[in-house]
């Protein structure tokens, strides 16, 4: 009986420590968070996309207005490349589950994710001239 209660405790503690350490790869944007039907959560996140896109646009159109051509033909450069590596990245990711009514909302999730972390890269690169 000892063994199977230190079994139980050891695999509850590799579980909590796993579970609690381990950064979710598809964390719910607060808005999100009480949402009840698959449909809601799709649709919610899809809207958490589109809002964190236009604040991408809106922020590169302010810097783009404040550099000189050669530095405007970089940050396109760049950002082209980053359009690519996020859509595949967050295709990859939705790929996972192929053909499950979660699909959107996982492809939607990673793309806010990823968008708002580019937003925030933008922001420490152009804000302060610095990585």
């Amino acid at each position: 009986m000892r063994a199977y209660v230190r079994l139980f405790c050891v695999s509850l503690g590799c579980f909590l420590f796993l579970n609690g350490s381990a950064p979710s790869q598809t964390s719910v944007p607060a808005v999100c968070k009480d949402m009840k039907t698959q449909r809601e959560m799709n649709e919610c996140l899809a809207s958490a996309y589109g809002d964190a896109d236009r604040d991408l646009y809106a922020l590169y159109a302010s810097v783009k207005a404040k550099l000189d051509p050669g530095a405007i033909e970089k940050l396109q450069v760049a950002e082209r490349a980053w359009i690519r590596y996020r859509d595949s990245d967050c295709e990859a990711e939705a790929g996972l589950y192929e053909g499950g009514s979660i699909q959107p909302a996982v492809r939607s999730g990673c793309l806010e994710r990823v968008t708002r972390a580019r937003i925030a890269e933008l922001h420490v690169i152009y804000d302060t001239g610095t990585r």
